[in-house]
Order: structure tokens, then sequence, then C-alpha cells
């Protein structure tokens, strides 16, 4: 593989972060089907000098075939680029995905509560309500769910979760009094911005008819992140918070006071 394939190879994966190696050429462009040649080609010096670049931006390259995860043909493969937690990653700009949470000026302490709060909700949908662990990552084709569904829970963890906590144990926290200002048509607008956005960061797939389903890079960064990231607050103690599952990692952060402004999310 020459530096300017490489150079090809990277400028995809960090664009993309999946590049797939399959018979059935519909749906892909022909960079991509040329990238994935010389990926399932290239010898094992240049993966390996691939995989520290791809690791010096904050990425491991994973390579998945047919015996890894379901979903995958013979004799194809999947390369993805999974986010490293403990390293810091610039190319994934939490400023911008902020802004599309929060379109209005000032608000970005609103628009991380929110992101926070979908996102774990979402998990719960796809984890704990399909009694799914976390390194289940074989069952991310049925890992399905509505926006309809993600818009009930939230409503269901705000008025019979965050509104029910002791309001002298979160006294002047943010993340309180984001939620709890809301007054019911904000639910369903940051629903919309929190799944067109994942849609865009390729963790979910639109299959249309307000319906979404996690994407295997979801499911294998999940596979990968969880034991370092979520396992932690998982394993502390629950008790008299609302939830269960994925769903009680929201009420923790109640009590935490909210990112400040330009901290990494």
């Amino acid at each position: 593989m020459t530096p300017f394939e490489m150079g090809r190879i990277s400028a995809y994966l960090l664009k993309h972060r999946k590049i797939e190696f399959r018979a059935d050429k519909r749906g892909r462009n022909k960079d991509e089907h040329e990238l994935a040649e010389l990926l399932r080609n290239a010898p094992q010096d240049a993966m390996v000098d691939l995989c520290e670049m791809m690791n010096g931006y904050g990425f491991d390259l994973i390579t998945l075939s047919t015996f890894d995860v379901a979903g995958i043909g013979s004799n194809e493969r999947v390369f993805l680029l999974s986010r490293k937690p403990n390293v810091e990653c610039p190319l994934l700009d939490m400023p911008r995905a902020l802004e599309r949470m929060e379109t209005s000026s000032g608000r970005a302490t609103s628009a991380k509560v929110w992101l926070t709060q979908f996102w774990l909700l979402h998990l719960d949908l796809i984890y704990t309500q399909c009694d799914r662990g976390a390194d289940e990552r074989n069952r991310w084709l049925d890992a399905t769910f509505k926006r309809d569904d993600l818009i009930a829970a939230m409503r269901v963890h705000i008025n019979d979760g965050v509104r029910r906590l002791n309001p002298e144990q979160i006294q002047d926290n943010e993340v309180y009094e984001v939620l709890t200002a809301e007054k019911g048509a904000d639910i369903e607008r940051y629903a919309k911005r929190f799944l067109e956005l994942m849609v865009d960061a390729f963790m979910l797939e639109d299959k249309g008819n307000g319906v979404y389903r996690q994407t295997l890079l979801s499911a294998v960064e999940m596979k990968e992140n969880y034991g370092r990231v979520l396992e932690p607050l998982m394993l502390s103690d629950r008790a008299g918070l609302p939830g269960a599952g994925l769903a009680s990692v929201t009420a923790p952060l109640l009590i935490e006071p909210a990112i400040g402004e330009g901290a990494t999310a």
C-alpha cells in the first residue's frame, strides 16, 4: 500500500467511519469499492501502520468478518473506526453537535442536557428493554425502536422520575432545571434533532416511518467502550433513583454540575 493509497483510505474512514468489502456493489460509491479492495489485500505491515495512524486520531481500526458478527456475508469484510474513550478525538466536534441540538446561542448547557439524556434513554430502548447485554453486538440487526417510543420514554423519565426527586438534593442543578422547565413541545423538538444527529453520526439508521435501527458501528463501540465508560456508573448504588438499567444512569447526572462551556463532553 502506497502512502497515497493510505491517505485516501484514512480520509474516507475519518469521514464515513466505515468501509465495506462485499460482492454486491449496490449502494456503494466507486471510491469505497476501490478502498475496500486495497484494505482486503493490504499486507500486515501496512495495516499496522494504518492502525497506528488512526490511533493517533483517537480511533481503533476494527476489521470484522462473517465469523465475528451477524449481518456480514461470507468472504465479506467491514472496516470500522471505533472511538477510543480515553483519548480526546479532535475530529468529533462537540460544539457542532451541540449547535444541532440547540440552535439558540448561549444555550450550550441545555443542548448538553438534552443530548445526554436522549442518548442514555435510546440505549435503554435497544439494550435494557431488549434484555440485551452491552457485549451482544450480534443483536444489532434487531435493535430497533420507534421515534414515538423515545419521546414517550423521555416523558416518563421527566414526569415520573426527575420531577419526583427531592428538590433539596438537587438544588441549583442546571440539569434538573432544564428538564423540569419542559413545557410539552420541547421533548418532540429535541427528539427530532437528536435522531437526525445520530443518523448523521452513523450511530442510527433511519428505516422510515419513524423507525430507527442501531448501526453496526454503534454496537461495536458500545461493546468496546461500555466497560470503561458506562459500567462504573451502572455498578454504583441506584437505591432511590428513578429508572432501571441504562435509563437509571440519567439520574446520577442530576446531582453533578452540567459540563461547562467549551469542556469535553
